[in-house]
């Protein structure tokens, strides 16, 4: 499960494009008409730099997203109004499945065989919507019914289905944004979905459509920015803040600090013993352990099985209690090892983790934030001298 607070953070980029959005559509009577009118051309040339910029990236899921949003766009302004309003109606049945899919299959690059599949499925959603569109199908009755009191919907031309639909979509991007680990696209292809929706409830009016689907792109650009500092700063394994971030927050510590170093107790041993796929479930639990530091206490992973914990102004004895109930919660938590080899295959076994930590305070002598780590590097090694799970202040 993802934190709220985690949550709530990644969510802030697709409610405040959806709120710019709502804002510039509400007072379109105050911006110059140049500006509503350049809106199409600006879509076209940022939609077109946003799918040069995936490709770059190995980003090939928004490729998937913009291409078919630029030939959707062009379509809804040449299309008949008989044929948009089908269009408008058919599209949600066909966007919500194929949004989903894209944010949960797995990126193997544009030119590879799961490139050419994925262009097959596109190219076949293509296909299907122009056959239904040029064989003027009618409606399923289904979208025609009336599901809602009208003075709820007065507001829109969707039929009720369309926007239930919408609904249920919206909620399942939302609890994914809770209960799966890529929060980061999670939350952005909610806001994506209700701005592909938002456009298509102003199909009529060309600036307005231009201008949700250009903030389906500026998410798209804010989401790979996100990705790339994610990439740059955090751990790919456990999730936490890697050594270049400890360097940057370093940097901006005052002149008041405390500093931890961890290290796994029997590592090494561990990973010949059950082999590293073990060991590397062994590090996730550890560093989710540690990532939940009380104490105005930030932990990193310094590299291998050992770990920074940052407790900006704060002294020795604080970060010393709080080192030390973290030492408690991951000794008494039980770790199984799954057995998967040998004889003993299927048979798990629980064992229990231990860390050791040197903690130290910024001392007056101390040069820079490195020579107080080197005296926590010192604590943590006679805390591994003491006979190991323990924590040692310095």
């Amino acid at each position: 499960m993802n934190p709220p607070s985690s949550v709530a953070i990644h969510l802030l980029l697709p409610v405040g494009v959806i709120t710019v959005f709502f804002a510039l559509s509400h007072y379109h009577s105050g911006l110059p008409l140049l500006f509503w009118d350049m809106l199409p051309a600006f879509f076209y040339i940022f939609a077109i730099v946003a799918v040069g910029v995936s490709w770059h990236y190995n980003r090939s899921r928004f490729i998937f997203i913009v291409l078919p949003l630029i030939l959707l766009f062009w379509t809804l302004n040449v299309l008949d109004q008989a044929k948009t309003s089908y269009l408008v109606i058919l599209l949600p049945v066909i966007i919500a499945p194929h949004l989903i899919l894209f944010l949960f299959l797995k990126e193997r690059g544009l030119f590879s065989v799961w490139g050419l599949l994925k262009l097959l499925f596109v190219g076949s959603e293509i296909a299907l919507i122009a056959f239904l569109l040029y064989t003027t199908p009618q409606i399923p009755p289904f979208f025609e019914s009336i599901i809602f009191d009208e003075q709820l919907t007065h507001w829109t031309t969707l039929p009720d289905a369309v926007l239930i639909l919408t609904l249920i979509t919206l909620l399942f991007f939302l609890l994914m944004s809770f209960i799966h680990h890529q929060v980061i696209y999670q939350s952005a292809f909610g806001g994506i979905f209700f701005l592909i929706m938002a456009g298509l409830h102003y199909h009529s009016h060309t600036p307005q459509l231009a201008l949700a689907f250009l903030g389906v792109v500026v998410l798209v650009f804010g989401v790979l920015l996100k990705e790339s500092y994610r990439l740059a700063f955090y751990d790919e394994l456990t999730n936490l803040p890697g050594r270049r971030a400890l360097i940057e927050d370093m940097a901006k510590l005052g002149r008041k600090y405390a500093l931890a170093m961890v290290d796994i107790d029997h590592f090494k041993k561990f990973n010949d013993t059950y082999g590293h796929d073990t060991g590397d479930d062994v590090l996730k639990m550890v560093s989710a352990i540690l990532g939940s530091v009380g104490g105005g206490g930030k932990a990193y992973r310094y590299g291998g099985e050992e770990f920074t914990v940052l407790f900006p102004s704060k002294s020795a004895d604080h970060a010393f209690t709080e080192m030390d109930k973290l030492r408690h919660t991951i000794a008494s938590t039980p770790f199984t090892v799954r057995n998967t080899k040998g004889k003993q295959k299927g048979k798990n076994r629980t064992v229990h983790i231990r860390i050791s930590s040197g903690v130290v305070e910024k001392e007056r002598e101390d040069k820079d934030p490195f020579s107080v780590m080197k005296r926590a590097d010192n604590g943590l090694y006679k805390a591994k001298k003491q006979g190991r799970n323990k924590v040692i202040k310095g």
